[in-house]
């Protein structure tokens, strides 16, 4: 069952205190909403041809057209909002019974469900707290040292790639060619291909800011694209091998992809939930890229300031065959290997890199959504479930 962040919401039965009645009586519907919390601010905005209106409903009946669709907002200062899609297909008075629960932000166990609209949704699962080994004593050089990394409080990332009905709420998908004038398939499952670093980027901004915009992320929730130890940690799910699990069940990659990207999900997620870790494709991580893990932080986070210790000089590139690679503050790391690339490059540990202006037919990305609170009191309360 999915839960929802900071609310439940009742359409009561006639057994119920406040009634909800469906008065079949050949009049037009009309809704009238009771709010547990008084002064709260309840505003419906309907959405039609000529652009979106919006009216402050308080405790007034407000008449509806059938078919139409409309947003029920409800928002108060302390108390996590409450938004409703309604497309009305009843006759006569809808009454609907709202409770708000004071507080912010979700449980940690909880899934976190995006609404992007046109029945579009981004489904984030949550990654626990614990810590693991990042890298491989058996893969590349630029995998080592292995190292501890613990993670004190837990995020959520996406469950699948981005596709591309996901990305184009922000803006249009790009057309990719795995050969001249071949281009790659294109459908709302797929996962998006084609986009930069910076594209990656500005759809974190764009969710975030969306989703502030529109009452439905708490104070100090952002959006962002995961550290190459958030990936690492979430893709292993708690396993030390060098896949999350058998790479044919859970991943596409050149002996099993038919040359192309496959739908997100098709394949067996590991056992936090997450699907497509391994192949389909490289995903873009928030990190500047750097030769390998000497110095590198135990919580989880960037390398930091640590931009200059690790250059090495242009005629040393490539001296052990690629894996001596240049720490450059222009590039940008990428993970989990993608549907044109063998299966060891769909390793757990293994990494690699590109420009941030680069735009490929295997370069995707999936969000993580990450509690980055302005003060260090604030606290994660726990969320009632929806009952849906």
């Amino acid at each position: 069952m999915v839960k929802r962040f900071g609310l439940i919401v009742t359409l009561l039965a006639f057994c119920s205190p406040i009634v909800a009645t469906a008065q079949s009586n050949g009049k037009p519907p009309a809704l009238k909403v009771v709010c547990s919390v008084l002064a709260a601010d309840i505003l419906l905005t309907a959405h039609m041809e000529g652009g979106d209106k919006t009216v402050s409903m308080g405790s007034s009946t407000v008449p509806l057209k059938k078919g139409m669709r409309y947003t029920l907002n409800i928002t108060k200062s302390g108390y996590s909002p409450y938004r409703k899609t309604i497309t009305p297909d009843w006759e006569g008075l809808r009454q609907l019974s709202v409770v708000l629960e004071e507080g912010i932000g979700p449980d940690g166990s909880d899934p976190w469900v995006v609404d992007l609209e046109n029945s579009v949704y981004i489904k984030f699962v949550p990654i626990p707290t614990g810590s693991f080994n990042m890298g491989s004593e058996s893969g590349e050089d630029d995998e080592l040292p292995v190292h501890p990394v613990a993670f004190s409080r837990p995020f959520w990332m996406a469950a699948t790639e981005i596709t591309q009905q996901q990305y184009a709420q922000y803006k249009e998908a790009p057309v990719t060619y795995k050969k001249k004038d071949v281009p790659m398939p294109m459908s709302a499952e797929l996962p998006v291909a084609g986009v930069s670093w910076n594209d990656a980027v500005g759809f974190c901004n764009w969710l975030t800011t969306n989703e502030r915009m529109m009452g439905r992320l708490p104070e100090g929730y952002e959006f962002t694209l995961p550290t190459e130890a958030e990936w690492e940690y979430a893709c292993r799910a708690g396993t030390t091998t060098e896949y999350a699990g058998r790479i044919d069940a859970m991943g596409w990659f050149n002996k099993n992809s038919s040359e192309r990207t496959n739908p997100v999900g098709s394949k067996s997620p590991n056992a936090w939930g997450l699907y497509d870790m391994h192949g389909n494709v490289w995903e873009w991580c928030d990190d500047v890229w750097y030769v390998n893990y000497e110095n590198a932080p135990t919580d989880g986070s960037q390398r930091g300031n640590a931009v200059d210790e690790y250059d090495v000089p242009k005629e040393q590139w490539g001296e052990k065959g690629n894996t001596i690679r240049l720490r450059n503050s222009g590039l940008r790391s990428v993970r989990g290997g993608c549907w044109n690339y063998p299966a060891s490059a769909c390793r757990s540990a293994n990494r690699f890199y590109h420009s941030p202006g680069t735009k490929s037919h295997y370069l995707g990305f999936r969000p993580i959504l990450i509690w980055n609170p302005p003060q260090p009191s604030l606290e994660v309360t726990r969320r009632i479930d929806l009952g849906e």
